[in-house]
């Protein structure tokens, strides 16, 4: 067994060059922008970081996956050609077990760069920070799983076990297609999933999705003030929603201590006409949660429908049907007797004297993971909240650095003791 303390004051002796990757990862313009995406260069990064290594370095686009494109969870429309993945390979000295560490290389859009103090692709260090999209989400974990690969190939640590690192396309935006495809491709014992929030682990995910909803007048209107009536409904609607699945996830543990019942409904975008067209259209775009199935959430669907067409007619307007904005998240809950989540706990609190306390996920991939890749997938990481300033998805992302290692040195030892 490699010494412990020896490798993880490796860590702190070399922390400089797990800054450097992040940075250089973030200088990778990899945003994903819905229907296609920049992965690209970064991925074609990573793979060479790898090969450097000496390990096999697979660059695989998820469609050229035989019959994923057919998948029941495949979400379609994504342009994934120039979007791939990319796997490498730690060979062990057995080849009994195979774990995976896995994190998305794709970011949401910068948004408008003047509302950047920083340079959203600088990946500068300063005040302790490293500053970028993605540098909270998810870069971090890429980050970190590389450093740990370099630093067990320096030291020349043979592990017991096989170990995957997977850098995965289409996280942001719904898709999924870049987590299911390292699945269906690399099933592993265990997957610990690098996406996470707050040292926080991840032990189940919540369901549900992006749905809007859309209204129309029965006639042609000159202006679309009059469709915000229509919507003031459509919100009250989502309202009375929001308290049934707040209700619904109170029930359960993982989520019974969160915040996520108090944001079950969130409203995404609310329009009203288009640029001068369509003046008699609305919509608005909603994320919900839920730990029902897509049957039993659409029948909620249909039920709410049918009693928004009653409510509009008065105003001359009628209920126009829902769209799916992303794919349907599944609710999923890891398994209960899970050695290697217990495992990160305890070397969490021997490492850093940090507790950890698994509790439930906002929509993430963790779902695909634990269906297709193994049932013993679980997440964890340091991201931070979309509430807060630099936040996931916010301007001026960033990560701490001395949380960065904290989390290094957590994983760090969970590998040697795995």
């Amino acid at each position: 067994m490699p010494d412990r303390n020896m490798f993880l004051a490796q860590i702190d002796a070399r922390k400089g060059e797990l800054f450097e990757l992040l940075q250089k990862l973030i200088r990778f313009d990899s945003q994903n922008l819905g229907s296609s995406g920049r992965e690209a260069g970064i991925a074609a990064f990573i793979r060479d970081e790898l090969a450097a290594l000496g390990l096999s370095a697979d660059l695989y686009s998820p469609d050229s996956i035989d019959g994923l494109p057919e998948h029941v969870d495949y979400w379609p429309g994504h342009n994934l050609a120039d979007r791939p993945n990319v796997t490498g390979t730690l060979s062990g000295t057995a080849h009994t077990r195979r774990l995976m560490l896995a994190a998305h290389s794709d970011t949401t859009p910068i948004g408008d760069p003047r509302n950047w103090t920083v340079d959203p692709f600088g990946g500068i260090l300063k005040d302790g920070k490293i500053w970028g999209r993605g540098a909270c989400d998810d870069k971090y974990g890429i980050a970190a799983a590389l450093f740990l690969l370099r630093l067990l190939h320096d030291e020349g640590i043979k592990l017991p076990y096989d170990l995957l690192f997977t850098a995965y396309c289409d996280e942001e935006f719904g898709g999924g297609n870049g987590a299911l495809a390292a699945s269906v491709k690399y099933p592993c014992d265990d997957i610990l999933n690098l996406d996470c929030k707050n040292f926080e682990i991840w032990a189940c995910a919540v369901g549900g999705g992006v749905i809007r909803a859309k209204i129309r007048s029965n006639e042609p209107l000159d202006s679309a003030g009059k469709m915000l009536d229509g919507l003031t409904l459509v919100r009250a609607e989502f309202d009375a929603f929001r308290e049934r699945r707040r209700d619904e996830l109170r029930k359960l543990p993982y989520y019974r201590d969160t915040i996520i019942p108090d944001t079950t409904v969130r409203f995404m975008e609310l329009r009203a006409g288009d640029n001068g067209s369509d003046l008699n259209r609305a919509f608005a775009d909603v994320t919900y949660y839920t730990a029902l199935t897509e049957p039993e959430i659409n029948r909620e669907f249909d039920a709410m429908a049918a009693r928004l067409n009653e409510a509009l007619a008065p105003l001359g307007m009628c209920f126009d049907g829902f769209e799916k904005v992303t794919r349907f998240f599944h609710y999923a809950a890891t398994a209960d007797e899970n050695p290697a989540l217990d495992l990160l706990c305890k070397v969490s609190l021997e490492t850093s004297g940090r507790k950890l306390t698994p509790c439930g996920s906002c929509l993430s991939d963790l779902p695909l993971f634990i269906l297709y890749g193994s049932p013993r997938a679980f997440s964890f990481g340091i991201g931070r909240d979309f509430s807060v300033y630099g936040g996931a998805h916010q301007a001026d992302e960033f990560i701490k650095c001395d949380a960065l290692v904290e989390f290094t040195k957590i994983i760090g030892a969970f590998l040697l003791s795995y």
